[in-house]
């Protein structure tokens, strides 16, 4: 989100810096951030292994090793993806005593599909991941299997994503303080490639001499 701030900043800053020292400007058009399959590869790459955390029943440590294959639909991210995990246990209660299951190494890859619809009245993006069970169920170990089981149950549950709480980005330019409040206008897919509409309000203020 960090790189929508700059790319909104750096536009309205070249347009806005004509403008006069002290002035409000709420009427600016959309802007759409288009950002390529390719480029989102690259930023998800960037925080691999990523640690997850699936809950208080499981003891060891999980990591997202990698996700490829990343195609941009119109309302939907299709991935691959590669979760491990090292000497995890599962704990379970049975009456008053707490069982704890040797799971041992997982390394599981499977597919995804993540449908996404942005509710444009109340800023929010909804998005449902679906898992793709595998193909050939021989082979897997223990782990992964209680793995994909969690991931099934959590696979086709809609869940909300704000997107009302960006902060503003403000600068010193020139003895003007320029301060950009961006709102999210719409979020969709189209040709390999994810589009955010940002709405920016930019205000000017100058700057009091010392």
């Amino acid at each position: 989100m960090k790189r929508l701030y700059k790319v909104v900043f750096a536009v309205a800053a070249f347009f806005l810096l004509v403008c006069s020292s002290s002035a409000q400007s709420d009427g600016l058009k959309e802007m759409t951030v288009v950002l390529p399959a390719q480029s989102l590869a690259k930023v998800i790459t960037s925080l691999l292994p990523y640690p997850i955390d699936l809950g208080e029943n499981f003891i060891g440590s999980f990591f997202v090793q990698s996700i490829e294959n990343i195609r941009v639909e119109k309302d939907r991210i299709l991935f691959s993806s590669v979760i491990s995990g090292k000497d995890i246990k599962y704990a379970t209660k049975i009456g008053k005593q707490v069982i704890n299951f040797v799971v041992g190494d997982v390394n599981l890859p499977n597919q995804w599909e993540v449908l996404f619809n942005y509710d444009q009245r109340k800023k929010i993006l909804l998005v449902k991941p679906l898992v793709k069970s595998p193909t050939d169920p021989n082979g897997i170990s223990q782990g992964d299997a209680l793995l994909i089981t969690l991931f099934e149950a959590f696979s086709g549950i809609e869940y909300p994503v704000e997107l009302n709480n960006l902060k503003p980005v403000t600068s010193k330019i020139h003895k003007q303080l320029l301060t950009i409040n961006t709102d999210i206008a719409d979020v969709y897919g189209a040709d390999n490639k994810l589009f955010i509409e940002l709405v920016p309000k930019v205000q000017i203020d100058r700057l009091k001499e010392d």
